[in-house]
């Protein structure tokens, strides 16, 4: 997946709060935590980032990792 914005991550889980930094990933590493799944992405500056890992809030939740892929190639086609 290319580089998205940081703020479509935030819109397509549903993310309440603030993004926070995860060092163990990184430096510029950072957690968007969502309805059903926390994204962990590399920070390439203005707004742009890596998506390094999805993880699901229960269980194996390959569902709502696939899901999430599906709404982001929507979102990516939609405002690119």
């Amino acid at each position: 997946m290319p580089e998205v914005e940081s703020s479509i991550i935030s819109k397509i889980i549903k993310c309440k709060g603030y993004h926070k930094h995860v060092p163990e990933y990184g430096e510029r590493a950072w957690i968007a935590e969502g309805e059903t799944v926390n994204v962990i992405y590399w920070d390439a500056g203005n707004t742009w980032c890596d998506i390094m890992d999805v993880v699901p809030k229960k269980g194996r939740g390959q569902k709502e990792v696939v899901e999430f892929y599906r709404k982001l190639r929507k979102a990516v086609r939609k405002y690119y």
